[in-house]
């Protein structure tokens, strides 16, 4: 638009000029020319320069600030500087005195930015954690006036050694040994099982760090309780303070910009279809840019050895992918909140659970057409065509490998340039759908269209009434076409095929080449049957998306026809949802199937036993057999003891307490007693419980990070109470601006949240803290034992004490043995492949009885039925391992701004496993998607209208068996040898290239010959051909990273000339079992 009002607004001066400085007869024609020449190029280059408006909007775009963000930032600081501004109030600083700065602290973790759906739940968690530390801290408080009592004569109150009173009502009395020493041993007990709590069940961190600072806090003055009277006084007035910031976090949430689970989940809705629209059109780019370049060797290079060099257009494919996937396991996580959670809306909760089904259904077929990149690179990595072409004619090569590589790509570029028209065609329908489904829905506004009736007539258009059968008309079309694109192909192949080939198959008579005769030439007939396969491949995709998309059209229109987009009502969750809700807060869900059909279906008939492997039961235990009797199930509980004792959360929590009892000792110690109460220190306890984390271990880089964001709040303190002269209205203003920062840390990096809540609580720390002595004055602030410091000394000394706490947890994290980052990736990646290899598994089970017809003459109940089982799990560990992927490309991304300690961490074998696994992933995804296509024409069999090509298809895949175990062997070998860290088991070999082609017409020269290439199974079959040798392709080299990786047990020996390079293994050892004289 900014071009063009260039353009125009230019234009009348250009003529002006023209006509004033126009050129003499007796001028040079020639200079003449040239002038205009200059001039025009000179309007083309001003042209392309972009405005000063559209770079200061490009320029704010890589800040990252929109409208939602800044909100988000505004509502999360206004909760602390709510608190701060409330104390201000005389009741209010009477109540909580010395205490009020936690107010301020626990409004910011109260985390008010989050869903209403989301805080709820981690606001109830918060308060109930509060509370359980409440009744634990009594407890402890008593043990510890116990100990006191038991040895001591007298009890005097206040005195040397004491820490005043920490809140009204709660005096301290003198140091004694034992109530310190009781106390001590509460503190570890109480932070051991709240950190491994936190360790177990990730939902529980912010509630595990609440109670982790009540503990802190209520155990350092433990000791110098004298009475139970005062340590009551003093839990209940903490108690207080910790409910009072919950309160303002609720507040702020529920009312100040609310933003409901289900906004955010519809957003994402509209993001997810607008990801889609961008890979169909970034698809159809990619294939028309296969019309001229070459598609075996892009022509931007990334720099990087290990990463294929991409075209621009590929390379698009490629980020909108990754985006793609990364929205997808968000939305996986945020769609079950938002179903949970109480609205007025206009769509359920399964209304929402069938758009994400719809959703899910169109991404497999488009992650699919984009992996044509994958197949071309794989076809260049195979013939060692992934390098430059020669810039010579076809004529003048002398090289056979480059001169099949020269007529490759002449054939493919004829071969896309007949399916360019269709293929746009069929795109722009897709893209069409799209929009209508997101007016329809009412996640976008209808666009304003200008009438032109010459040019596109009385059609329908996206989100009108008639739109859904013009759509299916466009979409019909586009199907029926498939005939004139198959014989188009035909004829680049030197086929002649009569009119009526495709309407008679099996007696119509064609003309073939010499090379589909000749038999022995089999090279050849493999050569253009691949390509064959690759355009059916293709039209296959593009289909199913158009039809996928279509389906999705009805959807919503059928949701407008019932009156549910017509008016907003009130949305309650069922019982059966809220009861789950409740059960995931605290149980540990294991998979559990059995097999429990053995009665009569509802047709009266006997019901068919079919017995489910060893993965749908519960995982054995190689020690114990199944208790029997009620005993041994009581042994089996006491055993669940020992586990819990020695799991990896119960040693995170250990860790966390030796690591919080190193600080904490100096509170309990009589020399050091006071010190300790008086500069602060037990901050640096509550930091420890803050900055480890079970999830993810310390690196040099993220302590750092950690250090830089206290600082950065000691520098921002400064300039919020120095730059308005302290005055209180003033330093709350700024106060609030720059806390919100410490949140957009918080939205935009989320793997540095421990940096922007140390950020934000710092600053809550040491501005609360003066403007608290501000208001009660310097002796009552000194009341609890705490020293006054004015803020230019008050700001370093939280920084040292922060700093401490971190050093600590970062002591703690790498002693007694580390848990780095590097090995929480490792175990990760070992995690990510046993999943593929329980997914590769469900599919190839999956594709097994949908193309050989299995169970469809049986009878089952819809929910027991295996085929539901299958899809359950498939869908699950899918899911998984998509979140699982996304999280190791973070954890890669971050590892590279780590300082190694020895040996550099090998960074890009990892993300070369982890893109390996992806596309495994993508593929097997895509061979359960096709073969789909042979339940749906199994359906047909009842009206008797399948196909005699399709019967014998199925009994040929019957005869020869499909299943390929010994991949789910070797991906789960792979995953235990990385988990583990060991070495790969010797004579590891990869699974040879299943070729199911060959395999067929050995058993029926005539199966897939050119006469049944229209069969709707056809290219299905040949989409699952493909599939499968790309995935046997990244099994293999997937092998050769992991084995590159951790090695292999080769104890072979080798005689190798000094003149050979070559890498030798246990497969080439000199003396070999298969070796026979």
């Amino acid at each position: 638009m900014t071009s063009a009002s260039t353009s125009s607004a230019t234009s009348p001066a250009s003529n002006a000029s023209s006509q004033t400085a126009a050129p003499s007869p007796n001028a040079d024609p020639e200079k003449h020319n040239n002038n205009r020449d200059t001039e025009g190029t000179a309007e083309a280059e001003k042209a392309k320069k972009p405005s000063l408006k559209e770079r200061a909007e490009k320029l704010w775009a890589k800040t990252q600030l929109d409208v939602t963000t800044m909100k988000i930032m505004a509502k999360g600081a206004l909760a602390p500087t709510i608190s701060l501004a409330a104390y201000q109030a005389t009741n209010f600083a009477e109540t909580y005195t010395t205490l009020g700065y936690l107010v301020g602290v626990v409004s910011i973790l109260s985390f008010a930015i989050m869903p209403r759906s989301k805080f709820l739940q981690t606001w109830f968690l918060n308060m109930l954690s509060s509370c359980l530390a409440a009744c634990v801290a009594l407890l402890a408080i008593y043990c510890a006036v116990q100990a006191r009592l038991h040895t001591e004569t007298t009890v005097r109150t206040g005195g040397p050694g004491t820490s005043g009173t920490p809140s009204p009502g709660a005096t301290t009395s003198t140091y004694n040994s034992s109530a310190a020493a009781v106390s001590g041993i509460w503190l570890f007990f109480e932070i051991w099982i709240i950190n491994t709590m936190r360790a177990r069940n990730p939902q529980l961190m912010i509630p595990g760090i609440i109670a982790t600072i009540f503990a802190n806090v209520s155990m350092v003055y433990a000791p110098q309780f004298a009475s139970m009277a005062t340590g009551i006084s003093f839990v209940k007035r903490l108690l207080e303070s910790f409910f009072t910031g919950f309160a303002i976090g609720g507040a702020v949430s529920l009312l100040i910009f609310p933003m409901t689970m289900r906004g955010v989940v519809f957003k994402e809705f509209t993001g997810y279809i607008m990801l889609l629209r961008k890979m169909t059109k970034a698809n159809l780019t990619y294939l028309q840019s296969l019309e001229e370049g070459d598609m075996f060797f892009g022509r931007s290079d990334t720099n990087v050895p290990e990463k294929p060099k991409r075209t621009s257009e590929a390379q698009a494919i490629k980020d909108t992918l990754a985006g793609l996937a990364a929205l997808h396991g968000k939305l996986s996580i945020d769609l079950t909140f938002a179903k949970r959670e109480v609205a007025i809306g206009r769509l359920g909760p399964d209304d929402l659970q069938e758009i994400f089904k719809q959703l899910r259904g169109l991404m497999l077929p488009i992650i699919g057409l984009s992996s044509v990149i994958d197949v071309f690179e794989r076809i260049a990595e195979d013939r060692d065509w992934n390098h430059p072409a020669p810039k010579k004619p076809f004529e003048e090569l002398d090289d056979p490998n480059e001169r099949s590589r020269m007529e490759a790509v002449q054939d493919w570029h004829a071969i896309f340039k007949t399916m360019r028209e269709p293929f746009a065609r069929i795109v722009g329908d897709i893209d069409e759908g799209f929009e209508h489904v997101l007016i329809t829905l009412q996640l976008i506004k209808p666009p304003k269209r200008e009438a032109d009736a010459e040019s596109e007539g009385d059609r329908p258009h996206p989100g009108e009434k008639d739109f859904q059968s013009y759509h299916y008309k466009r979409v019909d079309e586009y199907h029926s076409q498939k005939r004139n694109l198959l014989r188009r192909w035909c004829e680049l192949r030197g086929f002649s095929l009569p009119d009526d080939f495709f309407e008679n198959t099996q007696k119509a008579d064609f003309k073939a080449p010499d090379w589909y005769h000749n038999v022995k030439n089999n090279d050849e007939r493999q050569k253009y049957r691949a390509r064959l396969f690759i355009v059916l491949y293709v039209d296959f995709l593009l289909d199913s998306i158009a039809l996928t998309v279509h389906d999705f059209v009805k959807y919503a229109d059928a949701k407008v026809e019932s009156g549910k987009l017509g008016r907003k009502r009130l949305i309650v969750p069922g019982v059966k949802r809220l009861r789950k809700w409740i059960k995931s807060s605290y149980s540990r869900k294991q998979d559990a199937y059995t097999d429990e059909q053995h009665g009569m279906n509802e047709d009266g008939n006997r019901a068919s036993n079919v017995y489910l492997g060893d993965a749908y039961n519960k995982r054995k235990d190689p020690e114990h057999l199944p208790p029997s009797t009620a005993w041994e199930k009581f042994g089996d509980r006491l055993r669940g003891i020992a586990h819990f004792l020695r799991s990896p959360a119960s040693s995170f929590g250990f860790r966390a307490a030796c690591a919080t009892m190193c600080l904490a000792i100096v509170a309990y110690l009589h020399d050091t007693q006071t010190f300790y109460v008086r500069q602060r220190l037990f901050w640096a306890q509550i930091m420890v419980g803050m900055s480890m984390s079970p999830s993810a271990g310390q690196s040099l880089f993220s302590f750092a990070l950690r250090l830089v964001g206290t600082f950065a709040a000691m520098v921002t303190s400064f300039i919020i109470w120095y730059i308005v002269d302290g005055h209180t209205a003033g330093v709350l203003v700024f106060f609030w601006f720059f806390v919100a920062w410490g949140f957009f840390i918080v939205l935009k990096f989320p793997r540095f949240i421990p940096v922007g809540m140390i950020y934000s609580v710092t600053n809550t720390l040491i501005i609360g803290y003066e403007l608290q002595v501000r208001k009660i004055g310097v002796t009552v602030s000194e009341s609890n034992g705490q020293a006054y410091y004015p803020i230019y000394e008050l700001a370093p000394y939280r920084l040292a004490t922060v700093a401490a706490g971190i050093f600590v947890a970062f002591i703690w994290t790498v002693f007694p043995y580390p848990i780095s980052e590097h090995s929480e990736l490792r175990r990760n990646l070992g995690s990510s492949l046993y999943l593929l290899a329980n997914y590769y598994s469900v599919v190839i089970e999956t594709v097994k009885f949908r193309v050989r017809g299995d169970f469809q003459n049986l009878h089952f109940d819809e929910k027991e039925h295996p085929a539901k089982k299958l899809e359950k799990i498939r869908q699950t560990v899918f899911s998984k391992s998509v979140l699982l992927l996304q999280g190791l490309r973070t954890h890669s991304g971050f590892i590279k701004y780590d300082v190694p300690i020895g040996g550099r961490f090998p960074r890009q074998n990892y993300d070369r496993i982890i893109a390996r696994i992806q596309d495994i992933l993508n593929f097997a995804s895509l061979l359960s998607y096709a073969s789909q296509t042979f339940s749906d024409m199994r359906n047909a069999e009842k009206d008797g209208s399948e196909s005699q090509w399709l019967n014998d298809f199925r009994r040929l895949v019957k005869e020869a068996d499909i299943t390929s175990k010994e991949s789910t062997t070797l991906l789960s070998l792979l995953s235990a040898s990385v988990a583990s860290g060991q070495p790969l088991p010797p004579y590891l070999q990869h699974p040879e290239p299943y070729r199911l082609s060959a395999k067929l017409e050995s058993l029926d020269a005539s199966i897939l010959s050119v006469r049944h290439m229209a069969e709707p199974g056809f290219a299905a079959f040949a989409v699952m051909q493909i599939s499968t040798k790309c995935i046997g392709d990244d099994i293999k080299a997937l092998l050769a990273d992991i084995k590159e990786l951790v090695g292999e047990l080769d104890f072979s020996f080798h005689v190798v000339s000094t003149q050979d390079d070559s890498p030798r293994g246990s497969q080439d050892a000199l003396i070999r079992d298969d070796v026979q004289d």
